[in-house]
């Protein structure tokens, strides 16, 4: 009896402050029951192509084609432009964008 009073004397003190030390990270919970996804539609590329058009025309360094629902990218453009084209494109909710380009400063 005494043994098992020690025992328990012992655990309790070790746990105060014990976690002084330790960093416990904050919890996020997120409830996703009544949250519906909507499904992702791609472009078929009969619907891309005149819109890639449209968008890649203020860029002139740059060629765009479309296949299978798939923009390739080729030629050069500018560091500074390169975020306006690809979020331009990715509008367009092809199934996916090559990035072949040349950076430039």
């Amino acid at each position: 009896m005494i043994t098992a009073l020690g025992i328990s004397a012992l655990s309790f003190n070790g746990c105060k402050g014990g976690n002084k030390d330790k960093q416990v990270p904050d919890t996020i919970v997120t409830d996703t029951s009544t949250a519906a996804s909507e499904p992702v539609v791609v472009s078929g590329d009969e619907e891309l192509n005149p819109k890639v058009k449209d968008v890649t025309k203020d860029f002139p360094s740059v060629t765009a084609t479309v296949s299978g629902g798939e923009i390739t990218l080729t030629g050069t453009i500018s560091r500074d432009r390169l975020p306006t084209l690809m979020q331009s494109l990715s509008a367009l909710h092809s199934k996916k964008i090559n990035n072949q380009l040349t950076i430039t400063k």
